[in-house]
């Protein structure tokens, strides 16, 4: 065989596989026919309460099954308060269309509305169960399913139904001797179905409608089964219905499709807009417009496509009753990408839950500033004791003797940057703290730089070098454990200091632990603590060159009050909250020499403003 001859054999080798790879990705595609029949009825029988949100309901799966079920518009029947006549002749044209589609073909049949476990009522009419079930029988479907979100009773959540009548059993619509009939109620037994004004439906058509959208997608492949979407659906109408009905729901499910797998009912792909989300826990997808939660994503680690008409969404997580939330907007044809990494704290879950007149949580509350945000800490006042004993030495100011009890004048000022909600820069100094972990969780704070830059003289360029961390422990939403530790060194560029000067001496160190705890809805924030402040003898004096004489020196300060800090951020005795913006604060602080006994104080009042 020549080389050319080789050359053509290989050349047709390849375009057989491709034709056949290409036939079979073809045939992996659906060509199955989706024919729907979907009934909202809110109207009761006589003497019954209407509904609410049965056609809402039914409005919404249709438009699901459009978006992502792959059904055609004009194979979507959408049936709001027929006859029951009219429900029976929509399912004879469905298995008519179906009948001439061939054999590979699924129908799919909605309703909700009132039953009382033996009879539907659309229209305020009885349609027997039985009749129901033998135009689906009819149906030349190799796959049928069937879903009611039907029930009966009322109560606080305006529950679906009516007070008599037998139970609807799953079963009764199950026995079909035709091949794959699947059905899918919203409740078991003698239970109720629920709908409420929150979601602007029922609990179990709000969670399959969410779950078909991408929500139910556990295996994160962009197809939802039916079996994914009851499982997610279930879950959540068990815990909805538990935490506001006075009986909890339990949907039901049965499938006999034998001989074949799971159904996939929808398909992410196919919606021309949606929002892709990489999560490490669940979410909530809120539409902004209605104030409606649309859908919220399963717990876990995964990535997932969820099928959104344009608009504009809040996407958000609450953890440990805090908040974290972003706004994204979903525009036609387009595909918006999103982590949990770019939610930022916006507040807490108690607080969302109030009324407007409800303050929002303080940019002072938070452990580092919101991103681009400054924040100024003033005050002023007396004090008896050195700047040091007090908390940070950053912008601080006093008059008073160390060495005489003697009352003058003190005052703090910080400014404060957020370059991000983690990193955070103590202007305008060259120093910067920055947030590890999860604020409501455990967050640990380290900051470094220099604090004081100044020039003398004397010895030159002078300034201190901080070094410190802080972590807060959140023990509720509301109360947090803070710590604190630190070491300062005072330089200086020049060989010859001041005769008796400490500057390179000594290396000052403080360790405090505290209490901060938020009260009357976060309007007044108490923050107390206590520690311990000294010195470490970095070299000896000059008259003492004994390397082993000990380097720390034997006495500090016990200090309590308003000694705590955040990052180089200050925190004030008590803070009341004016606004989101503004507070007013009052530092008070105390300092016992273990050496002398000594106690000294400091007395401050000022404000702490962002913007």
């Amino acid at each position: 065989m020549t080389r050319c001859s080789l050359r053509v054999l290989a050349l047709l080798f390849l375009i057989g596989a491709v034709l056949l790879v290409t036939r079979r990705a073809s045939a992996d595609l659906p060509r199955t026919r989706r024919v729907a029949v979907i009934v909202g009825a809110n109207e009761p029988a006589p003497g019954r309460l209407p509904l609410r949100y049965a056609q809402s309901d039914a409005q919404l799966m249709a438009d699901v099954l459009v978006r992502v079920g792959r059904f055609a518009k004009t194979d979507v029947q959408t049936l709001l308060e027929p006859h029951p006549a009219d429900i029976l002749a929509a399912l004879d044209r469905a298995a008519q269309e179906l009948k001439a589609s061939g054999p590979d073909s699924l129908l799919v049949f909605y309703y909700s509305g009132h039953s009382d476990g033996q009879q539907v009522f659309p229209h305020g009419e009885a349609l027997s169960l039985t009749d129901l079930r033998d135009r689906i029988a009819r149906s030349s479907a190799r796959v049928r399913v069937a879903i009611l979100d039907t029930c009966r009773g009322g109560g606080w959540t305006h529950t679906k139904g009516l007070t008599v009548g037998p139970p609807l059993d799953a079963v009764d619509l199950m026995n079909v001797a035709t091949e794959g009939t699947a059905l899918l109620s919203s409740s078991s037994g003698l239970e109720n179905a629920h709908e409420a004004g929150s979601m602007k439906g029922s609990f179990f058509t709000h969670h399959v409608a969410a779950g078909l959208l991408g929500a139910a997608d556990k295996s994160g492949d962009g197809n939802v089964t039916l079996q994914e979407v009851f499982e997610y659906a279930k879950e959540r109408t068990v815990r909805d219905s538990a935490r506001m009905a006075a009986t909890t729901q339990h949907p039901s499910f049965d499938m006999q499709l034998r001989g074949r797998q799971d159904i996939v009912l929808a398909q992410m792909a196919s919606s021309p807009s949606a929002l892709e989300v990489s999560q490490t826990n669940a979410m909530e997808v809120i539409h902004l417009g209605s104030g409606v939660t649309v859908m919220e994503t399963p717990p876990g680690r995964q990535q997932l496509r969820l099928a959104l008409v344009p608009g504009r969404y809040v996407v958000r997580r609450v953890s440990d009753g805090r908040v974290y939330s972003k706004e994204v907007d979903v525009t036609p044809g387009a595909t918006v990408m999103l982590t949990d990494a770019q939610l930022e704290l916006t507040g807490s879950e108690r607080l969302a839950l109030k009324d407007a007149s409800a303050p929002q949580q303080a940019y002072a509350a938070h452990t580092t500033l919101p991103r681009r945000t400054i924040e100024s800490r003033i005050a002023l006042g007396v004090s008896t004791g050195a700047a040091r004993s007090f908390g940070p030495r950053l912008y601080e100011t006093s008059s008073a003797d160390g060495d005489r009890l003697k009352r003058s004048i003190s005052g703090i000022a910080s400014f404060t940057y957020g370059i991000s909600d983690r990193l955070s820069w103590a202007m305008p100094v060259p120093a910067f703290a920055y947030r590890f972990g999860e604020e409501g969780f455990f967050e640990v704070v380290p900051r470094a730089g220099a604090t004081a830059l100044g020039y003398s003289s004397v010895e030159a360029f002078v300034g201190t070098l901080d070094a410190g961390v802080t972590t807060r422990a959140w023990l509720t939403p509301s109360l947090s454990l803070v710590s604190n530790a630190f070491a300062d060194w005072n330089y200086s560029s020049s060989p010859f200091g001041e005769p008796g000067s400490r500057r390179g001496d000594f290396l000052d160190l403080g360790a405090s632990l505290g209490l901060v705890r938020p009260l009357f809805e976060g309007r007044l924030t108490l923050a107390f603590g206590a520690g311990w402040v000294g010195a470490a003898r970095l070299v000896p004096p000059p008259a003492e060159r004994d390397p082993a004489q000990t380097v720390m020196t034997p006495a500090g300060s016990v200090v309590f009050g308003a000694v705590q800090t955040l990052g180089f951020r200050p925190l004030p005795l008590v803070s009341v909250q004016i606004s989101r913006r503004l507070s007013l604060d009052a530092y008070a602080s105390w300092s016992v020499d273990l050496r002398s006994a000594d106690v000294r104080d400091r007395y401050l009042g000022g404000f702490t403003y962002a913007w």
